[in-house]
């Protein structure tokens, strides 16, 4: 078994979503964060109105392979396809286009190292204008992205 299954298992959930971009819902957004342990990493979907929340940490963890300590082999497309069967309710109110959103999130998945997981907060930080990753990078964010937080 590999080790780092938890941390490629939820990068892969963050490359799903810039599938899910692709797609048409381009109104979906990513906060990741880290538990006040600092053990755990989580992350939430919301719509651009903060009104609709999908905890997807919680999601990956329900799977199959991920419960029993192994990497996820789905493809992003595939856990798309599961997903938005899923949590279709949910993924309704992501459509339509913010392209600027979209391209930034494209990028920061390009300066991802394997296995490395950005993080917007934490109990005991709130960095302005950028995400930490958990190799110690920081991500410049786009300006005003805090407000989608809390």
């Amino acid at each position: 078994m590999d080790d780092r299954f938890y941390m490629t298992n939820r990068q892969k959930l963050l490359f799903m979503v810039e599938e899910l971009h692709n797609r048409g819902f381009g109104k979906l957004r990513v906060i990741p964060s880290l538990s006040p342990s600092g053990v755990h990493w989580r992350c939430s979907f919301i719509d651009e109105t903060k009104e609709h929340r999908c905890i997807a940490s919680n999601w990956i963890y329900g799977y199959e392979k991920e419960k029993s300590g192994e990497e996820i082999k789905l493809t992003t497309q595939e856990l798309a396809d599961l997903f938005v069967k899923e949590n279709f309710e949910f993924i309704e109110h992501c459509k339509g286009e913010n392209e600027a959103y979209t391209k930034w999130y494209s990028s920061i998945l390009a300066q991802l190292k394997k296995g490395e997981l950005p993080y917007a907060f934490a109990d005991w930080e709130m960095p302005k204008g950028i995400w930490r990753t958990s190799e110690g990078n920081d991500i410049k964010t786009l300006p005003g992205e805090e407000k989608y937080y809390f």
